[in-house]
């Protein structure tokens, strides 16, 4: 599955460089541990470099936690984008079906559990204006297939024009990773939550295609 790429263990640790040794060890040990409560020295110890070489490459956890997200948030457009290929020519709406239709939750697990701890922690300033810029810029809209589907919907009449494409993709994003990040933390919970036979992915898709459809 492709969660398997985010933590790799092993003798496949020993073919990555160091920089991406201490991100995946890193990754593995914030969602674990949570990032305030893992050691920069328990990450160093575990990829077998000391503390000095450690900060060499990152001079801090925030700097790092940040390019981990960074990673995180590419690796989840990746794959969207691998599952649906072959779709030029769909209207915007159904390209926007065809989006939800092919992302399973499951085989992004991982990511969404990190990014559910990245939120969790990051909640005042930036470590540095160049890792702002840089994560801003992550986010453009523009770079997203789901904000150029549903663009392409509204243009060519398949999706309402009520919303401006731009409010229509940042309610569906967001909501998308609100819901799924509280759905994966409490998981083991949602059985006594009468909650255990709902099947949210289908449910989100359903109220948000019905909502946009022109």
């Amino acid at each position: 599955m492709y969660c398997d790429a985010i933590i790799i263990m092993g003798d496949e640790m020993e073919k990555l460089t160091t920089r991406e040794r201490i991100v995946k060890e890193a990754e593995k040990q914030f969602i674990k541990n949570g990032i305030a409560d893992t050691q920069m020295k328990d990450i160093a110890e575990a990829v077998g470099i000391n503390r000095r070489t450690l900060y060499r490459y990152f001079l801090t956890k925030d700097v790092l936690a940040f390019e981990i997200e960074l990673i995180v948030m590419k690796q989840i457009q990746d794959y969207i984008v691998l599952q649906i290929a072959d779709s030029e020519e769909l209207s915007g709406f159904e390209k926007v079906e065809m989006y939800f239709d092919h992302v399973n939750v499951e085989d992004i697990k991982n990511q969404m559990k990190f990014t559910a701890e990245f939120d969790r922690y990051f909640k005042d300033d930036y470590p540095s204006e160049a890792l702002e810029e840089e994560f801003v810029l992550a986010l453009d809209p523009s770079k997203d297939p789901l904000f150029k589907y549903i663009k392409e919907g509204v243009e060519d009449g398949s999706i309402k024009s009520s919303l401006s494409a731009e409010d229509m993709f940042h309610f569906i994003s967001q909501n998308f990773f609100a819901l799924f990040q509280r759905l994966i933390l409490r998981e083991k919970h949602l059985k006594n939550e009468y909650c255990d036979k709902v099947d949210f992915q289908s449910l989100f898709k359903n109220i948000i295609l019905n909502g946009i459809k022109a």
